[in-house]
């Protein structure tokens, strides 16, 4: 087995943040911040990571990066890979001056992660998120333009009318 490998990959796009706070799934905090990444499927960095999962482990066991299935619903045929960390990720801006984690959401990212072999529940490689570097800040990120108000609405209107 080999040592922890480090790689740069991007431009990505992100989707899932955990990063100011840890996640939880079913009510249970995993104890862990995480962040999940999308790549095209021409992206230098598919190759990249496929190289540095098959060299961390030999290609053997559960593999990080995966393809999305074409007839998807969203996403398809992209390559994800979901990046974990037990300590807060820094986040940098292009400068490479930190910022606000909340910022990455739907974001044009690169991210410095590490791969490492484990052997527990069959082994596999497992996916380090060490930082990220916005390079370009997600569209909408923070709030979400519904326009103008529909013609005729009245804020606070609807609160006399009874619920059924």
């Amino acid at each position: 087995m080999s040592d922890k490998i480090s790689l740069v990959v991007g431009p990505c796009q992100v989707r899932f943040p955990n990063l100011d706070k840890t996640e939880e799934f079913g009510g249970v905090d995993t104890g862990k911040f995480s962040c999940t990444f999308m790549f095209d499927s021409d992206s230098p960095s598919v190759k990249d990571m496929t190289k540095a999962i098959a060299k961390a482990n030999g290609g053997k066991g559960n593999n990080p990066l995966s393809q999305i299935p074409e007839d998807s619903e969203y996403d398809a045929g992209m390559y994800k890979i979901k990046g974990k960390s037990k300590f807060r990720v820094k986040v940098v801006d292009r400068d490479n001056k930190i910022v606000d984690a909340d910022r990455v959401h739907g974001a044009t990212v690169q991210a410095m992660l590490g791969f490492a072999p484990y052997t527990a529940g069959g082994g596999g490689v497992a996916c380090y998120l060490n930082a990220i570097r916005i390079l370009k800040e997600g569209e909408g990120s923070g709030s979400v333009d519904f326009g103008a108000l529909p013609e005729g609405y009245e804020p606070g209107a609807d609160l006399d009318e009874p619920p059924f």
